[in-house]
């Protein structure tokens, strides 16, 4: 007999029973009374489908036509097309996904926040919404990739041979999920299976991405001042208005980054958001800085308040050992006991990078008041 490579794939089955004294009792299997009922369900709590996902928008009308039922994303940024099959055919309803997913592909992060504000009433953006639904801001990078899923409240073997050929001989980011309904006396049960294992496969993982790059608005930096239980780097740049990073290269070179101009918010490990202010000078050695205390300037390693330690290393010439500093005029800012804390905020052990997360911005933003005019 010659082998065909073709293999049948049979629709997944699902059986319960109730544990009697009797011996093993089988549930009855019923069909839901509507797979709209089954939408529902999962817009209000998506996590039944397997997966933790944040709805963006519910019957998501697109550019080509046609609305796709339920519109998501997960925690790592990548947005889910979940399609219920009702009463279509397998054909139809596996070409309707793959065509929605030619259209959410091209999505950036200005259409998916759009998206999301016309299909919500309350004032939470995405990138709050995100926040608080996986206690992280927004990552910068979202919809590198897609993942298309066919909902039913049964699967037929053809369904599952189509799903089966796309996902695993082409690598098509599909699968198939289907809800079984339950009746034991007065009691009713859903139970759910998936077609294929709904993590990641590794061809998926390698697969080169087309990333969408959460927009930077080209001003606004992050940066690591001190922790909470070390306050010493946070209490110099407060009183004398710069920042400083010292230690080797790989602590002090991400300075360079903040030009004249730029803004700064300002964190300190476990305590989080301790200020903001705006850059008034490129990076320099901290034994050339000066500082303006009561109309004077003054060198900065004359001030009083620095340990000796800090003032014999800032002083040296050592690259490996000196500081460097960054000045800045500092808008008002905070003591550790009282920096700004919220769920999701945007954090990293970077001393400096750019800061695109909209959502920290705008919390650190409304906790700090209006922002000063800098001449």
């Amino acid at each position: 007999m010659v082998s065909t490579g073709w293999r049948i794939q049979l629709a997944v089955e699902m059986a319960i029973w109730r544990m009697t004294d009797g011996g093993p009792s089988p549930l009855k299997s019923m069909p839901l009374d509507s797979e709209r009922r089954l939408e529902e369900v999962l817009a209000e709590d998506p996590s039944m489908s397997g997966i933790d996902l944040l709805i963006i928008g519910r019957q998501v009308r697109t550019s080509y036509g046609g609305c796709i039922d339920l519109l998501a994303l997960d925690s790592d940024g990548r947005v889910h097309v979940l399609e219920l099959k009702r009463d279509r055919t397998p054909r139809d309803v596996v070409a309707q996904a793959l065509d929605f997913g030619s259209w959410v592909q091209g999505l950036g992060l200005d259409d998916l926040e759009q998206i999301y504000r016309d299909h919500h009433d309350d004032e939470t953006d995405l990138g709050g919404a995100f926040a608080q639904r996986y206690d992280s801001p927004l990552p910068n990078v979202v919809n590198a990739d897609q993942q298309f899923t066919i909902i039913a409240s049964e699967l037929d073997p053809t369904s599952d041979r189509i799903v089966e050929f796309l996902a695993e001989f082409y690598g098509v980011p599909i699968n198939a999920v289907f809800f079984r309904h339950f009746k034991d006396d007065d009691r009713d049960y859903l139970a759910r299976t998936w077609l294929l294992d709904p993590q990641p496969t590794e061809a998926t993982a390698q697969r080169p991405s087309r990333r969408k790059r959460r927009p930077w608005n080209g001003r606004d930096f992050y940066c690591v001042l001190g922790r909470v239980d070390d306050p010493y780097r946070w209490s110099i740049a407060r009183k004398c208005g710069l920042l400083n990073a010292g230690g080797g290269s790989w602590y002090s070179k991400p300075l360079r980054n903040l030009t004249p101009g730029k803004r700064v918010f300002a964190y300190v490990g476990k305590a989080d958001y301790g200020g903001i202010g705006q850059v008034t000078h490129e990076m320099i050695p901290a034994r050339d800085a000066e500082v303006e205390v009561n109309g004077q300037v003054q060198s900065l390693l004359d001030q009083p308040g620095l340990s000796a330690e800090w003032r014999e290393r800032a002083a040296s010439d050592d690259p490996d050992l000196t500081d460097m500093v960054v000045p800045i005029k500092w808008f008002p800012t905070r003591s550790i006991n009282e920096a700004v804390w919220e769920k999701g905020l945007f954090a990293s052990q970077i001393t400096v990078c750019k800061l695109p997360d909209e959502h920290t911005i705008n919390t650190v933003e409304s906790a700090f008041g209006p922002e000063p005019t800098i001449d």
